[in-house]
Parts: structure tokens; sequence; C-alpha cells
């Protein structure tokens, strides 16, 4: 449970961060499925955190009373929370629709989410591994289970982040941007250029080289 209040936290914080000073604006539904998660995550337990989510979301479902506008809120929230996947791959087509280049931005965010649903799948399933099950199973003290459980959630943040940043880095090399491409292009053609000058400055000299021969022997 601690993992989950974590890593939903890290990955709001990241995305709050993201919508706020990139033009990535379509993180934002799947930020507030990430808070409203590690919010209700928080509620379930029982200890000064949990009360004080508990306390937060019966706060802000008392404040919905009598306002349509804000319980379709509070229910979209609701939804967001069991849908952030889905939201994560909204947010990436939105990614395609606002690039210039758009089929290089489509293979390079195909990339990018289909790394870091690998890397997590694969964290997924050694968290939830017997020997992981066997390991917090032989932990008495509460105190160190929920530090094995708060190093898991920061462990598959990481891992996460790390999974797409490799998936974007391999889309970058594999599918430049046009402006890229265009500028290599440019680069090649000079060079073709220069060595097709070179050598037609080099066949001159041979063929005045052969003349000046020609002249002497006569």
């Amino acid at each position: 449970m601690y993992d989950v209040i974590v890593r939903s936290t890290l990955f709001g914080i990241r995305n709050a961060d993201k919508v706020a000073t990139t033009n990535d604006k379509g993180r934002f539904f799947a930020d507030v499925g990430q808070f409203t998660k590690a919010a209700k995550t928080a509620a379930q337990l029982d200890n000064v955190l949990g009360r004080g989510a508990t306390a937060a979301l019966d706060a802000m479902k008392c404040a919905t009373n009598g306002y349509e506008i804000l319980v379709k809120a509070g229910k979209a929230a609701s939804w967001a929370a069991n849908h952030v996947n889905p939201l994560l791959i909204g947010a990436a087509g939105y990614r395609v629709a606002i690039a210039d280049d758009k089929p290089q931005a489509l293979k390079r965010e195909t990339l990018g989410m289909t790394s870091m649903f690998i890397g997590e799948a694969l964290m997924s399933t050694a968290f939830n591994s017997e020997y992981m099950k066997n390991v917090r199973s032989l932990m008495k003290n509460k105190y160190a289970k929920a530090t094995l459980l708060i190093l898991q959630g920061i462990t598959f943040v990481a891992g996460s982040i790390a999974s797409s940043t490799l998936g974007y880095k391999i889309g970058d090399k594999l599918f430049p941007q046009r402006k890229q491409k265009e500028e290599n292009k440019k680069i090649l053609d000079k060079a073709l250029k220069e060595f097709q000058s070179t050598q037609k400055i080099m066949q001159e000299g041979d063929l005045n080289k052969t003349l000046d021969s020609k002249k002497v022997t006569a």
C-alpha cells in the first residue's frame, strides 16, 4: 500500500511539473488520477496519514453536496484514478497531435510508451513474485515493512522513468526529426559538392600536366 502511495504521488508531482513548465498539457488528467489514487490508497491506512487522507476526501465529498459540477468532477477524478495508463497514452497522443513532425513523433511516442510499460510490467512481476511475498511476510517489524514498500515505490518510479527515457532515446536515434534530417542532408550535400569540386580540380591538374608534357616532348 505504501508503495502505491509513493509512486502515485511521485508520478503526480513529476507530471504536474511537466504540465506547469512544458507544453505537455495532455498529462493533466493522468496527473489528477495519480493524486486521487494516492489519496484514496492513503485513506485505507490506519494511521495519521490515513486519517488525514480520509478527512480530506470527506471534506471534498461535503463540498460537492448541492453542486452538480463538483459531483461530476469528483466522479471524473475517481475514474481517472482507475485509468491512469489509458490517460498517459492519451497524453502521448496529444504530444503527437501538436508535434511539427507527426510521423516521427508517433514512432517516438510508441517506442517510449512501450518501453515504459514493459519496464513497469517487469518490475511489477518482480515485486509481486513469491520470493518478495515471502520476504514481506517474514518482516515482523511494521516500520521495516513500510520502509521496504516505500523503497519499492521509489524504485518503480525510477525504473519507469528510466525505461521510458531509454525508449525515447532509441526513438530519437532511429527516427530523427524532420529538421534534423534536413540538416543532415545539407551537410551531406555540402560534403558531396566539396568532394566533386576537389575531384574536378585534380582532374584539371592532371590534364594540364599531360598537355605540358606533350609541349615539352614536341
